[in-house]
């Protein structure tokens, strides 16, 4: 039996943000795209801070850092249908889990800022625990956590890598494309 349901965060709840600003904005930015990768995975492991990211995003696309900030900040765009069908799941005693790859800044002011912060009974990010998906200790940090067997978890990502990766831990996963065949399918595996 399930007993959470443990969710990533960028794309599934939230557009990518930043990887959706660099494409829209940079005009280049096939040519630069492994050095904002590499910053955006610095970042995930916890070792720049938001300011510091900026920054060396700045010094590589030559945008101002106030602009990428409110840049990215614009590309946001929350899944309200899945934010309400968890508060659903959340009420028929699911525990409800966030487990992303992302900054502790950016991730926790998306959540805060679009009255998220209720939704998760644990926020786990990368940033904090310095271990970034699809590491199978993010995983196992997880469930620890949470002092449950994998057999009690579901996780949900969009990223195929990651759900491989939580089911080599004995987390049954399913990839996140879109909320309506994700709730066809959830509801099938909760029978």
């Amino acid at each position: 039996m399930y007993k959470a349901i443990i969710f990533d965060f960028f794309g599934v709840f939230c557009s990518s943000i930043a990887s959706e600003w660099f494409k829209k904005t940079v005009p280049d930015y096939q040519t630069k795209q492994a050095d904002f990768q590499a910053l955006c995975t610095e970042s995930d492991y916890g070792r720049l801070s938001r300011a510091d990211f900026n920054n060396k995003v700045s010094k590589l696309t030559g945008i101002p850092a106030a602009e990428i900030i409110s840049g990215i900040e614009a590309q946001t765009r929350i899944n309200t249908s899945l934010v309400a069908y968890t508060q659903q799941l959340k009420a028929r005693g699911y525990r409800i889990v966030c487990l992303s790859n992302g900054s502790h800044e950016w991730t926790l002011q998306v959540i805060n800022d679009h009255g998220m912060d209720h939704l998760f009974e644990e926020i786990v990010l990368s940033s904090d625990v310095g271990i970034v998906k699809p590491s199978p200790e993010i995983y196992t940090h997880t469930l620890n956590l949470l002092r449950i067997s994998p057999a009690e978890a579901l996780f949900v990502d969009d990223r195929a890598e990651n759900t491989r990766a939580a089911e080599a831990c004995g987390i049954r996963s399913l990839v996140f494309t879109d909320t309506q065949a994700f709730t066809r399918d959830l509801e099938a595996l909760l029978k």
